[in-house]
């Protein structure tokens, strides 16, 4: 019986296909997982940058897509009204101790939200001695802002601690004129959480109020001025010396009109 011969090369041929498929099987799923980890470590640094800026108050990023080149500018994050000082993107208007500022994008004011309650910044200079900055403003609807009530109440930053802090109204032309006593404050039905602080650069920019009427409840359009905690009688000849303009003349309640003693009346 003829022994049969071994091919040697159609064993090298077998080993070595037997080779490549091994080395592919072990190759393969190489490339996949070192994607997966690129894309782990840039949505942990994404997570790290928005969480960061949302903890600062400055708006809490949106996810985005990571597959994006590295050539590409990464999108600004979205500054949605609150977001950063709130926890989401609705305003909380049950009030927050933390002060944000705001503006709309159809005008120039900007306004800190205390509490609650709106109180529109003077001036670039005033805006800047609070230690502000414009990254720090966010943007709010219109409609979004006039939800907040305007404070008009003050007292000056140095006299919290005070037993009994003068607190100071902002009258609707802008001028300051301080509430004598809390039975004058409580009777235009004030409440002492809607007092806020301002400094001393914002208190010295506004105007003082001296001349008063009385408004409610009749109407009475003799001219009063208060000086030193009285008032005076304001004849009209000397109104018209004066030459005072309306937005200087401010009305008040007979509470508040009653509270300052009568001076002598100036007559000329």
């Amino acid at each position: 019986m003829e022994e049969s011969s071994i091919d040697p090369i159609k064993y090298v041929a077998i080993f070595g296909l037997l080779g490549l498929i091994t080395l592919a099987l072990f190759l393969l799923p190489l490339t996949p997982t070192k994607a997966q980890n690129q894309q782990k470590q840039g949505s942990f640094a994404a997570s790290l940058t928005g969480n960061t800026m949302c903890s600062a108050g400055l708006g809490c990023e949106q996810p985005q897509n990571t597959t994006a080149s590295s050539g590409q500018l990464a999108q600004a994050p979205s500054l949605l009204p609150f977001s950063g000082l709130f926890g989401g993107g609705t305003p909380n208007l049950a009030g927050d101790p933390v002060i944000t500022v705001v503006n709309t994008e159809d005008q120039t004011a900007v306004y800190r939200i205390i509490n609650g309650m709106k109180h529109s910044i003077p001036t670039t200079e005033i805006f800047y001695s609070y230690g502000l900055n414009l990254n720090m403003v966010q943007k709010i609807s219109p409609q979004e802002l006039s939800k907040y009530p305007i404070t008009r109440l003050f007292i000056v930053a140095g006299t919290e601690e005070e037993e009994n802090p003068t607190i100071y109204y902002l009258t609707e032309s802008g001028m300051l004129r301080p509430i004598l006593n809390d039975e004058v404050f409580y009777s235009y039905g004030n409440r002492k959480e809607d007092v806020i602080t301002i400094n001393a650069k914002e208190f010295n920019y506004y105007p003082r109020n001296q001349y008063i009427f009385v408004e409610r409840p009749k109407l009475n359009r003799e001219i009063y001025q208060t000086t030193g905690g009285i008032k005076r009688y304001l004849t009209p000849v000397a109104v018209k010396r004066m030459n005072l303009d309306e937005y200087e003349i401010a009305p008040v309640n007979q509470t508040e009109f009653d509270a300052y003693p009568d001076g002598e009346p100036v007559i000329f």
